[in-house]
């Protein structure tokens, strides 16, 4: 098998699909943060590229990235600043991922995805992946 070179785009996607089973909103300025703050920690987040002015955290690249997925119908907009994960389109994602992914490149992605819904969500928890990875 070829190995996975990720891109910043690729990882965010399956972070996100990975960690939400859908019907969660995001709040773009809470994705941001939650990405900054994880950035530190996680090696396949290095790509990104934050400004922080004040209590206020931006990225162009998240932004863009974030549209790419509602153009992709995995999130959809409900308000100005929050968007809503598509049940679907997640499980579409985590289907793909679990059939190109090495498991160790998987398994990486998943323990990602659990701290980016933690800091996302807070302490509560989300319904377990029960599938094989």
């Amino acid at each position: 098998m070829v190995p996975w070179i990720p891109q910043i785009d690729d990882v965010l996607t399956a972070l996100i699909s990975l960690a939400c089973r859908g019907g969660e909103q995001l709040r773009m300025p809470r994705v941001y943060s939650a990405l900054s703050e994880l950035k530190a920690r996680e090696v396949l987040l290095s790509g990104l590229y934050f400004s922080i002015t004040g209590a206020v955290c931006y990225s162009r690249q998240v932004e863009e990235i974030l549209r790419s997925l509602v153009e992709k119908g995995i999130l959809v907009t409900k308000e100005r600043d929050t968007l809503v994960v598509r049940d679907q389109a997640a499980e579409e994602v985590r289907a793909g991922l679990r059939k190109k992914l090495p498991s160790s490149a998987y398994r990486s992605l998943q323990t990602a995805s659990k701290r980016f819904y933690r800091v996302m969500f807070g302490k509560r928890t989300r319904p377990q992946d029960t599938s094989a990875g």
